[in-house]
Protein backbone atom coordinates (compact mmCIF):
# COMPACT_ATOMS: atom_id res chain seq x y z
CA UNK A 1 0.00 0.00 0.00
CA UNK A 2 2.95 2.29 0.56
CA UNK A 3 3.44 2.83 -3.18
CA UNK A 4 -0.10 4.11 -3.58
CA UNK A 5 0.46 7.05 -1.25
CA UNK A 6 2.85 9.10 -3.42
CA UNK A 7 0.58 8.86 -6.46
CA UNK A 8 -2.47 9.99 -4.55
CA UNK A 9 -0.57 12.77 -2.88
CA UNK A 10 0.72 13.94 -6.24
CA UNK A 11 -2.81 14.22 -7.61
CA UNK A 12 -4.08 16.12 -4.59
CA UNK A 13 -1.10 18.40 -4.13
CA UNK A 14 -0.72 19.09 -7.83
CA UNK A 15 -4.26 20.36 -7.99
CA UNK A 16 -3.69 22.55 -4.95
CA UNK A 17 -0.45 23.86 -6.40
CA UNK A 18 -2.05 24.79 -9.69
CA UNK A 19 -4.92 26.49 -7.96
CA UNK A 20 -2.67 28.60 -5.74
CA UNK A 21 0.32 28.98 -8.03
CA UNK A 22 2.51 32.03 -7.56
CA UNK A 23 3.97 33.94 -10.55
CA UNK A 24 5.90 31.66 -12.90
CA UNK A 25 9.63 31.24 -12.46
CA UNK A 26 12.21 29.78 -14.81
CA UNK A 27 15.86 28.67 -14.76
CA UNK A 28 19.30 27.10 -15.66
CA UNK A 29 21.44 24.15 -16.62
CA UNK A 30 23.52 21.19 -15.54
CA UNK A 31 26.53 19.03 -16.20
CA UNK A 32 24.89 15.87 -14.94
CA UNK A 33 24.31 13.12 -17.49
CA UNK A 34 22.07 10.08 -17.34
CA UNK A 35 19.55 8.13 -19.34
CA UNK A 36 15.96 9.32 -19.03
CA UNK A 37 13.99 6.58 -17.30
CA UNK A 38 10.58 8.10 -18.06
CA UNK A 39 9.10 11.13 -19.79
CA UNK A 40 5.77 11.54 -17.98
CA UNK A 41 6.75 15.08 -16.93
CA UNK A 42 8.15 17.47 -19.53
CA UNK A 43 9.61 20.97 -19.47
CA UNK A 44 10.17 23.46 -22.25
CA UNK A 45 13.64 24.98 -22.31
CA UNK A 46 13.67 28.79 -22.12
CA UNK A 47 16.09 31.56 -21.01
CA UNK A 48 15.78 33.28 -17.64
CA UNK A 49 17.06 36.42 -15.94
CA UNK A 50 18.22 35.89 -12.35
CA UNK A 51 19.29 38.55 -9.85
CA UNK A 52 21.76 37.44 -7.16
CA UNK A 53 22.93 40.42 -5.12
CA UNK A 54 24.12 43.01 -7.66
CA UNK A 55 24.57 40.40 -10.40
CA UNK A 56 21.97 40.09 -13.15
CA UNK A 57 22.51 36.81 -14.97
CA UNK A 58 21.13 35.37 -18.19
CA UNK A 59 20.88 31.63 -17.67
CA UNK A 60 19.28 28.73 -19.53
CA UNK A 61 16.42 26.98 -17.83
CA UNK A 62 13.14 25.22 -18.24
CA UNK A 63 9.46 25.76 -17.64
CA UNK A 64 6.69 23.22 -17.11
CA UNK A 65 3.32 23.44 -18.82
CA UNK A 66 1.91 24.93 -15.60
CA UNK A 67 4.60 27.63 -15.39
CA UNK A 68 6.91 26.05 -12.82
CA UNK A 69 10.53 27.15 -13.14
CA UNK A 70 13.36 24.63 -13.51
CA UNK A 71 17.06 25.20 -12.89
CA UNK A 72 20.11 23.26 -14.04
CA UNK A 73 22.74 21.89 -11.69
CA UNK A 74 25.60 23.87 -13.23
CA UNK A 75 23.96 27.11 -12.11
CA UNK A 76 23.65 25.84 -8.54
CA UNK A 77 27.34 25.04 -8.28
CA UNK A 78 28.78 27.94 -10.27
CA UNK A 79 26.62 30.80 -8.99
CA UNK A 80 25.38 29.69 -5.57
CA UNK A 81 28.35 27.65 -4.44
CA UNK A 82 26.31 24.55 -3.73
CA UNK A 83 27.91 21.16 -4.27
CA UNK A 84 26.21 19.03 -6.94
CA UNK A 85 26.83 15.41 -7.88
CA UNK A 86 25.49 12.59 -10.01
CA UNK A 87 25.84 8.97 -8.90
CA UNK A 88 25.64 6.80 -11.98
CA UNK A 89 25.35 3.57 -9.98
CA UNK A 90 22.26 4.68 -8.04
CA UNK A 91 21.01 7.26 -10.59
CA UNK A 92 20.92 9.84 -7.80
CA UNK A 93 21.29 13.63 -8.03
CA UNK A 94 22.63 15.28 -4.87
CA UNK A 95 22.72 18.97 -3.94
CA UNK A 96 24.60 19.93 -0.76
CA UNK A 97 25.31 23.04 1.32
CA UNK A 98 27.57 23.12 4.39
CA UNK A 99 24.70 21.90 6.62
CA UNK A 100 22.10 20.33 4.29
CA UNK A 101 22.03 17.52 1.77
CA UNK A 102 19.19 16.87 -0.65
CA UNK A 103 18.98 13.94 -3.06
CA UNK A 104 16.51 13.01 -5.81
CA UNK A 105 15.99 10.91 -8.95
CA UNK A 106 14.95 11.73 -12.51
CA UNK A 107 11.16 11.85 -13.02
CA UNK A 108 10.59 10.87 -9.38
CA UNK A 109 8.63 13.03 -6.92
CA UNK A 110 10.29 11.45 -3.88
CA UNK A 111 13.04 13.58 -2.32
CA UNK A 112 15.42 13.05 0.58
CA UNK A 113 16.63 15.91 2.78
CA UNK A 114 19.23 14.99 5.40
CA UNK A 115 17.89 11.44 5.40
CA UNK A 116 14.18 12.35 5.60
CA UNK A 117 12.07 11.29 2.62
CA UNK A 118 9.11 13.36 1.42
CA UNK A 119 7.04 13.83 -1.71
CA UNK A 120 6.43 16.90 -3.86
CA UNK A 121 4.48 17.40 -7.07
CA UNK A 122 7.46 18.39 -9.25
CA UNK A 123 10.19 15.88 -10.21
CA UNK A 124 13.73 16.47 -11.50
CA UNK A 125 13.85 16.23 -15.31
CA UNK A 126 16.72 15.26 -17.62
CA UNK A 127 16.67 16.92 -21.06
CA UNK A 128 19.37 16.12 -23.64
CA UNK A 129 21.70 14.87 -20.92
CA UNK A 130 21.22 17.90 -18.68
CA UNK A 131 19.43 17.64 -15.33
CA UNK A 132 16.93 20.36 -14.41
CA UNK A 133 15.50 20.78 -10.92
CA UNK A 134 12.40 22.70 -9.72
CA UNK A 135 13.89 26.03 -8.63
CA UNK A 136 11.58 27.16 -5.85
CA UNK A 137 11.16 23.71 -4.33
CA UNK A 138 14.90 23.05 -4.25
CA UNK A 139 16.23 26.40 -3.07
CA UNK A 140 13.63 26.97 -0.37
CA UNK A 141 14.62 23.60 1.09
CA UNK A 142 18.27 24.67 0.97
CA UNK A 143 17.72 27.99 2.77
CA UNK A 144 17.06 30.56 0.02
CA UNK A 145 14.23 33.00 -0.60
CA UNK A 146 12.89 33.22 -4.15
CA UNK A 147 11.21 36.31 -5.58
CA UNK A 148 9.82 37.32 -8.96
CA UNK A 149 9.29 40.75 -10.53
CA UNK A 150 6.25 40.71 -12.82
CA UNK A 151 7.32 43.80 -14.75
CA UNK A 152 10.97 42.94 -15.42
CA UNK A 153 10.45 39.15 -15.39
CA UNK A 154 13.50 38.80 -13.16
CA UNK A 155 13.88 36.04 -10.58
CA UNK A 156 15.65 37.09 -7.37
CA UNK A 157 17.53 34.65 -5.16
CA UNK A 158 18.52 35.66 -1.63
CA UNK A 159 20.33 33.54 0.93
CA UNK A 160 18.38 33.39 4.19
CA UNK A 161 20.11 33.91 7.53
CA UNK A 162 18.70 30.89 9.33
CA UNK A 163 18.71 30.35 13.08
CA UNK A 164 21.91 28.77 14.36
CA UNK A 165 20.51 25.38 15.19
CA UNK A 166 20.36 21.89 13.73
CA UNK A 167 17.10 20.13 12.95
CA UNK A 168 17.62 16.39 13.29
CA UNK A 169 15.11 14.04 11.70
CA UNK A 170 13.68 11.24 13.82
CA UNK A 171 11.91 8.38 12.07
CA UNK A 172 9.83 5.45 13.28
CA UNK A 173 8.12 2.84 11.14
CA UNK A 174 6.14 -0.33 11.65
CA UNK A 175 5.23 -2.76 8.90
CA UNK A 176 2.36 -5.00 9.88
CA UNK A 177 1.65 -6.83 6.60
CA UNK A 178 2.66 -6.30 2.96
CA UNK A 179 -0.06 -3.68 2.55
CA UNK A 180 -0.15 -2.24 6.07
CA UNK A 181 2.44 0.21 7.33
CA UNK A 182 2.86 3.11 9.77
CA UNK A 183 5.64 5.64 9.18
CA UNK A 184 6.29 8.71 11.33
CA UNK A 185 8.91 11.42 10.83
CA UNK A 186 9.45 14.39 13.11
CA UNK A 187 12.18 16.99 13.84
CA UNK A 188 14.14 17.67 16.99
CA UNK A 189 16.19 20.79 17.67
CA UNK A 190 19.86 20.49 18.52
CA UNK A 191 22.58 23.07 19.15
CA UNK A 192 20.32 26.07 19.93
CA UNK A 193 21.82 28.54 22.42
CA UNK A 194 18.67 28.58 24.56
CA UNK A 195 18.64 24.91 25.53
CA UNK A 196 15.63 25.30 27.86
CA UNK A 197 13.49 26.72 25.05
CA UNK A 198 14.55 24.07 22.54
CA UNK A 199 13.94 21.31 25.09
CA UNK A 200 10.43 22.65 25.63
CA UNK A 201 9.74 22.65 21.88
CA UNK A 202 11.19 19.16 21.46
CA UNK A 203 8.98 17.87 24.27
CA UNK A 204 5.91 19.46 22.68
CA UNK A 205 6.69 17.87 19.30
CA UNK A 206 7.22 14.48 20.93
CA UNK A 207 3.87 14.78 22.69
CA UNK A 208 2.21 15.46 19.31
CA UNK A 209 3.94 12.41 17.85
CA UNK A 210 2.54 10.25 20.65
CA UNK A 211 -0.94 11.42 19.63
CA UNK A 212 -0.24 10.43 16.01
CA UNK A 213 0.97 7.00 17.15
CA UNK A 214 -2.17 6.51 19.17
CA UNK A 215 -4.38 7.52 16.24
CA UNK A 216 -2.42 5.21 13.90
CA UNK A 217 -2.76 2.20 16.19
CA UNK A 218 -6.46 2.82 16.79
CA UNK A 219 -7.02 3.10 13.03
CA UNK A 220 -5.11 -0.11 12.44
CA UNK A 221 -7.09 -1.96 15.08
CA UNK A 222 -10.37 -0.73 13.61
CA UNK A 223 -9.34 -1.58 10.04
CA UNK A 224 -8.32 -5.18 10.70
CA UNK A 225 -5.38 -7.14 9.31
CA UNK A 226 -7.07 -8.20 6.08
CA UNK A 227 -7.54 -4.68 4.67
CA UNK A 228 -4.95 -2.18 3.35
CA UNK A 229 -3.83 0.43 5.83
CA UNK A 230 -1.30 3.23 5.54
CA UNK A 231 -0.58 5.97 8.06
CA UNK A 232 2.24 8.35 7.15
CA UNK A 233 3.34 11.41 9.14
CA UNK A 234 5.84 13.79 7.58
CA UNK A 235 6.68 17.45 8.08
CA UNK A 236 7.82 20.62 6.36
CA UNK A 237 9.97 23.34 7.94
CA UNK A 238 8.57 26.56 6.47
CA UNK A 239 10.43 29.22 8.50
CA UNK A 240 13.63 29.14 10.52
CA UNK A 241 14.66 32.76 11.02
CA UNK A 242 14.71 35.62 13.54
CA UNK A 243 14.39 33.32 16.57
CA UNK A 244 11.18 31.76 15.25
CA UNK A 245 10.54 28.28 13.90
CA UNK A 246 7.46 27.40 11.87
CA UNK A 247 6.51 23.96 10.57
CA UNK A 248 3.60 21.74 9.74
CA UNK A 249 2.94 18.02 9.96
CA UNK A 250 1.15 16.39 7.05
CA UNK A 251 -0.68 13.19 7.92
CA UNK A 252 -1.71 10.84 5.14
CA UNK A 253 -3.98 7.88 5.85
CA UNK A 254 -5.39 5.22 3.55
CA UNK A 255 -7.85 2.54 4.58
CA UNK A 256 -8.98 1.37 1.14
CA UNK A 257 -11.32 2.99 -1.36
CA UNK A 258 -10.67 5.43 -4.19
CA UNK A 259 -8.11 7.56 -2.36
CA UNK A 260 -6.59 8.40 0.98
CA UNK A 261 -6.93 11.59 2.99
CA UNK A 262 -4.38 14.20 4.06
CA UNK A 263 -4.63 16.46 7.08
CA UNK A 264 -2.25 19.21 8.19
CA UNK A 265 -1.26 20.42 11.66
CA UNK A 266 0.93 23.52 11.94
CA UNK A 267 2.96 25.03 14.77
CA UNK A 268 5.02 28.20 15.10
CA UNK A 269 7.41 28.62 18.03
CA UNK A 270 9.27 31.41 19.77
CA UNK A 271 12.81 30.08 20.11
CA UNK A 272 13.53 32.46 23.02
CA UNK A 273 10.74 31.11 25.22
CA UNK A 274 9.82 27.77 23.68
CA UNK A 275 6.18 28.88 23.53
CA UNK A 276 3.86 28.26 20.60
CA UNK A 277 2.77 31.53 18.99
CA UNK A 278 -0.82 32.38 18.09
CA UNK A 279 -1.97 33.85 14.80
CA UNK A 280 -2.70 37.19 16.45
CA UNK A 281 0.78 37.28 18.01
CA UNK A 282 2.35 36.75 14.60
CA UNK A 283 0.25 39.52 13.05
CA UNK A 284 1.72 42.29 15.22
CA UNK A 285 -1.04 41.71 17.83
CA UNK A 286 -3.35 43.55 15.48
CA UNK A 287 -6.85 43.66 16.96
CA UNK A 288 -8.31 43.52 13.44
CA UNK A 289 -6.17 40.62 12.22
CA UNK A 290 -9.20 38.46 11.40
CA UNK A 291 -10.78 41.18 9.27
CA UNK A 292 -7.54 41.73 7.35
CA UNK A 293 -7.11 38.00 6.75
CA UNK A 294 -10.75 37.47 5.77
CA UNK A 295 -10.70 40.31 3.24
CA UNK A 296 -7.43 39.07 1.73
CA UNK A 297 -8.70 35.50 1.43
CA UNK A 298 -11.94 36.61 -0.23
CA UNK A 299 -9.93 38.64 -2.71
CA UNK A 300 -7.66 35.71 -3.53
CA UNK A 301 -10.64 33.36 -3.89
CA UNK A 302 -12.14 35.73 -6.45
CA UNK A 303 -8.82 36.15 -8.30
CA UNK A 304 -8.24 32.38 -8.46
CA UNK A 305 -11.90 31.74 -9.35
CA UNK A 306 -12.14 28.83 -6.92
CA UNK A 307 -15.22 26.63 -7.20
CA UNK A 308 -16.01 26.36 -3.49
CA UNK A 309 -18.46 23.85 -2.06
CA UNK A 310 -19.59 26.51 0.41
CA UNK A 311 -18.90 30.26 0.70
CA UNK A 312 -16.05 31.50 2.85
CA UNK A 313 -17.00 33.98 5.56
CA UNK A 314 -14.29 33.98 8.23
CA UNK A 315 -11.32 32.11 9.62
CA UNK A 316 -11.77 30.10 12.82
CA UNK A 317 -10.34 30.96 16.23
CA UNK A 318 -8.12 27.89 15.89
CA UNK A 319 -7.29 28.55 12.24
CA UNK A 320 -4.32 26.67 10.79
CA UNK A 321 -1.39 28.83 9.66
CA UNK A 322 2.37 28.90 9.25
CA UNK A 323 5.11 31.40 8.49
CA UNK A 324 6.85 31.48 5.12
CA UNK A 325 9.28 34.23 4.10
CA UNK A 326 7.55 37.55 4.81
CA UNK A 327 4.03 36.12 4.87
CA UNK A 328 1.69 34.19 7.10
CA UNK A 329 0.01 31.40 5.16
CA UNK A 330 -3.53 30.49 6.21
CA UNK A 331 -4.77 27.12 4.98
CA UNK A 332 -7.94 25.04 4.91
CA UNK A 333 -8.24 21.27 4.96
CA UNK A 334 -9.58 18.94 2.30
CA UNK A 335 -13.34 19.35 1.80
CA UNK A 336 -13.44 22.30 4.22
CA UNK A 337 -14.28 24.78 1.45
CA UNK A 338 -13.26 23.06 -1.77
CA UNK A 339 -13.67 19.66 -3.45
CA UNK A 340 -11.04 16.96 -2.92
CA UNK A 341 -9.30 17.67 -6.23
CA UNK A 342 -8.21 21.13 -5.01
CA UNK A 343 -6.54 19.62 -1.95
CA UNK A 344 -5.44 21.89 0.89
CA UNK A 345 -6.09 25.53 -0.02
CA UNK A 346 -3.40 28.05 0.98
CA UNK A 347 -3.65 31.83 1.20
CA UNK A 348 -0.47 33.88 1.82
CA UNK A 349 -0.93 37.28 3.52
CA UNK A 350 2.03 39.71 3.78
CA UNK A 351 2.99 40.40 7.40
CA UNK A 352 3.37 44.07 6.44
CA UNK A 353 -0.43 44.26 5.99
CA UNK A 354 -0.95 43.87 9.72
CA UNK A 355 1.66 46.41 10.81
CA UNK A 356 0.39 48.97 8.29
CA UNK A 357 -3.20 48.60 9.50
CA UNK A 358 -2.49 49.19 13.20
Amino acid sequence: MKKSMPTLLKVTLAAALLAAASPALLLPQATVHAETESDWFEIKLAPLKIQIGDQLLDVPGGKSAEGDTYVGLAFLSKQLGLTTAWDEATKTVTVSSPNKKMSMHNQDTKYSLDGREFYKTLPPVIVDGTTYLPLRLLLEQMGYQIGYNDESHVVTITKIQENELTLTNKSESKKITDNQEITINYPQIEGWANSAASAKINAFIQSEIEKYKDAANKGLSKNGNEYPYSFDVNYQITYNQKHKLSLYFEVYSFTGGAHGSTTRDSHTFDLDTGNELSLQQLTSNNANYKTIINETIKKQIKEQDYALIEPFESIRDDQGFYLKDDTVVVYFGQYEYAPYVLGILEFPIPLSAFAAAK
